[in-house]
């Protein structure tokens, strides 16, 4: 391992200890230093994951690498800066782990290079801008047998760990009806420049889906499976002047006519989330942070067969409103989590496993190309005629 230390008395006891250390502790290596990878690397290197140890870190900007030199954690080790990815991947021995937070499109690349070296992989989203990318993501860290995770951190918010526990339980019944309205992420002309590969088919894959809705679509997907069919309703370039999506209105249809609509905007200046469940013994209405959660008294669509009524007159319904805090982002949980799995070697305890990620991928793509051909698209969808069409879209671009 090659690491840099604070003095020589340092290095000399962190070898005489190095071993027993490292059996609880992935060394990992960072690619990408944007916001979201200065921000893993000052949680792990301040001691907030304690099962992580951050020895080396790609900075290819002058500043950047001025930052980064800097870094030292608390048994004063200073990860080794690379001014590339190949520069890092040369010297594999240097780290367990790779945390890749880069632009979209290069995802892939390094989750194949880090799983051929034989490394273990937590991934920003989205998996690649591609099914094909996500797939061959998964395929590879299940050939090389190496942990992979997905940083879809919204998982461990307890509003959504509420709402999947009601799921879970039937409590609310055969689910008929799902809506989604989502305007959290407004998003300004100088955050679509802020950097040359973001807002665009040939840098980002796409524009609100692909990046502020993988985290919504994973939600959706783990919450309620995957949908037969999608149809998307999406006004390229609504509140900008690109061609990708700042708006996005999805339409599903899933197995015993259950029904989904799906709403995705970057440009209403109110925030607002909204999301209702409808099933047949009862309803869920998250807004923000506030659930309510409506219990019948009988099954509704009995009710309807049956009650020699015209209304709601025998239907009894009880309400109960649950506030759930604020709460810090859970990153450093997320890091935490994938780190014990590599660790136990136990995949079955991440919070989001990277073979998830294709779905979101797969709801994502399956949207574009229902709105790019005015049809609906039945899943799984043909991935290769959407990466024909993309290429197309991408060239525009250049």
């Amino acid at each position: 391992m090659r690491v840099r230390y604070e003095s020589k008395e340092r290095e000399e006891m962190w070898k005489g200890e190095e071993s027993e250390v490292m059996e609880n502790k992935v060394r990992v290596a960072l690619i990408g230093t944007g916001t979201m990878g200065k921000k893993y690397a000052d949680m792990i290197t301040a001691g907030k994951v304690p099962g992580m140890v951050l020895t080396a870190l790609v900075a290819r900007k002058q500043e950047t690498k001025e930052w980064a030199e800097k870094l030292e954690d608390r048994e004063g080790i200073k990860p080794v800066v690379y001014a590339d990815a190949d520069g890092l991947f040369a010297e594999a021995d240097n780290y367990d782990a790779v945390i890749i937070a880069t632009p979209h499109k290069t995802h892939a690349e390094f989750a194949i290079r880090a799983f051929e070296l034989g490394k273990h992989v937590m991934c920003d989203k989205p998996a690649g801008v591609t099914v094909g990318q996500a797939n061959s993501m998964t395929e590879a860290s299940r050939k090389y047998k190496k942990m992979y995770a997905m940083m879809f951190h919204q998982r461990r918010y307890p509003k959504y760990l509420k709402i999947k526990e009601i799921l879970g339980s039937g409590r609310i019944g055969k689910l008929e009806r799902i809506m989604l309205v989502n305007s959290r992420y407004y998003r300004t002309s100088h955050y679509h420049h802020s950097g040359g590969w973001r807002s665009s088919w040939n840098g980002e894959g796409g524009g609100a889906l692909i990046n502020q809705g993988a985290h919504i679509l994973d939600i959706w997907q783990w919450m309620f499976g995957m949908p037969d069919s999608i149809y998307a309703d999406i006004p390229f370039g609504k509140y900008n002047d690109f061609d990708v999506d700042d708006e996005a209105a999805i339409y599903m249809r899933y197995p015993d006519n259950l029904t989904a609509i799906f709403m995705l905007t970057t440009g209403e200046a109110v925030r607002e989330e909204r999301f209702e469940i409808v099933g047949s013994r009862g309803k869920l209405l998250l807004e923000e942070d506030t659930l309510h959660i409506w219990d019948y008294g009988t099954d509704s669509e009995e009710y309807i067969k049956s009650e020699q009524v015209n209304s709601r007159e025998n239907l009894h319904l009880t309400e109960k409103i649950i506030e759930f805090p604020k709460t810090e982002e859970p990153y450093e949980e997320m890091l935490e989590n994938f780190a014990q799995a590599v660790i136990t070697g136990d995949e079955t305890i991440l919070t989001a496993p990277g073979a998830d990620a294709v779905n979101q991928i797969m709801l994502t793509n399956s949207a574009y190309y229902s709105a790019w051909i005015g049809q609906r698209v039945k899943l799984p969808m043909d991935s290769e005629s959407y990466d024909r069409e993309l290429a197309k879209k991408a060239l525009k671009d250049r």
